[in-house]
């Protein structure tokens, strides 16, 4: 056999080794990293336990779950509340808020929401028992329940709900009943400025939800891609200039003009397209490896499509601005990636880019300022040397720093 051909098979043969090498310190990492994720699931399922009942902490509250809160709750009732919520062993905390002496906001797990509702419930319909009727109500229409409730916390005004076959009623101390004329004329008042908004939900020429605000008294307009209530009512008031309270019953209103299907995508916290007929996030595959734990794999499909599209995104690249990949392409553009949506904004135009941000991912203005003085900062020229070494290493000869024997050539 010639040197070159004992060359040849040498390196053939060390090519395989390598290779089988490779394979089996991938299978091994695999299953290190299983390991690793497994005693992270257990930790965090540790930290999900169930909770004692009665008072705790705000943030051991948030190890026991999402959660819900219920504002202006009388401060007089709390004892009571805390002791039979002790006795159902739900967790629970409370907070005043400076300048309010008179309630507080309870705090709780969203699965014990129901529970809590029968505590409440419950306490109120003791008090209106009582002989000296201390109590007065009010009747409210249930789509004010969020708005009205929320202006009475604003106000330091305790109040409950109990919802009738009459409709709702707004139950609170005779103590305050001066501050709740006040604040029925107050809501009367909002929702007469309210009439004067046009709410309008149309598809655009492209098959597209949007969805219009007109303020005739102020002249002005927003329109915006149909979203999430919470992602109107932040719009409202940053681009129309409404209060908390107001925009929260201008995107109360919003419902009644909505199908079964848009409500349920409107009302929950989302941020899935309302042209999506599924979605799949997190993706795992029967053949992982430490090649793609870097990289998070989501399945969706449109419902004017017949196949499913797969976007990746990269782990590593998102945290350079939280969950935000920011590049800047050109002296005037830049890309924002966040999930599966890229937007491509205008770097000279900064009021237009930060409207466009705000819209495109719910984020607030400070934030949307934030990522523009972030894109420019970086410099064009730095990018594409960075595309281009990711490049380069990745077409990289795997064994090319091995030192070859060739073997004889007598």
């Amino acid at each position: 056999m010639h040197g070159d051909d004992v060359a040849s098979a040498g390196v053939s043969v060390s090519t395989q080794i390598v290779s089988k090498a490779t394979e089996i310190l991938l299978d091994m990492l695999k299953v290190a990293i299983e390991k690793e994720r497994e005693a992270a699931r257990l930790k965090q399922s540790e930290k999900k336990q169930v909770l004692s009942g009665g008072e705790v902490t705000y943030q051991k509250l948030k190890e026991g779950g999402e959660v819900a809160m219920l504002p202006s709750f009388d401060k007089d009732d709390y004892g009571e509340f805390l002791k039979r919520a002790k006795e159902m062993d739900i967790p629970v905390a409370a907070i005043q808020e400076h300048g309010k002496e008179n309630t507080l906001s309870l705090f709780f797990n969203v699965k014990d929401k129901e529970a809590v509702n029968a505590i409440v419930q419950d306490i109120v319909r003791e008090k209106l028992k009582q002989p000296e009727q201390t109590e007065r109500m009010i009747t409210i229409e249930k789509e004010q329940v969020e708005g009205f409730q929320m202006y009475c916390s604003d106000h330091d005004i305790p109040v409950n709900f109990m919802e009738t076959q009459n409709g709702v009623k707004c139950i609170f101390g005779a103590a305050y009943e001066k501050q709740m004329e006040a604040a029925v004329e107050n809501f009367k008042k909002l929702h007469s400025e309210l009439a004067k908004t046009e709410i309008d939900v149309q598809k655009d020429s492209k098959g597209k939800l949007k969805i219009t605000f007109s303020d005739t008294e102020q002249g002005k307009k927003v329109t915006m891609n149909f979203c999430t209530k919470s992602k109107v009512e932040r719009v409202l008031q940053e681009r129309l200039g409404f209060s908390q309270v107001k925009a929260v019953e201008a995107a109360n209103a919003l419902t009644t003009k909505l199908s079964d299907q848009q409500l349920g995508y409107y009302l929950s916290g989302s941020r899935q397209l309302e042209q999506m007929a599924y979605y799949e996030k997190d993706i795992k595959f029967e053949n992982e490896n430490v090649l793609t734990d870097k990289f998070s794999f989501a399945k969706m499909q449109f419902q004017e499509e017949d196949t499913p599209k797969l976007t990746i995104t990269d782990e590593p690249k998102q945290v350079q601005f939280k969950e935000y990949l920011i590049e800047r392409e050109t002296q005037s553009a830049f890309t924002v990636r966040g999930g599966s949506t890229v937007v491509r904004l205008d770097l000279s135009d900064r009021e237009t880019a930060k409207k466009q941000l705000m819209d495109s991912f719910g984020m607030t203005a400070a934030k949307a300022e934030r990522i523009i003085d972030k894109a420019r900062k970086q410099t064009v020229v730095n990018n594409l040397l960075k595309k281009a070494k990711a490049k380069a290493a990745l077409t990289a000869d795997a064994i090319k720093h091995k030192k070859l024997d060739r073997g004889s050539r007598k």
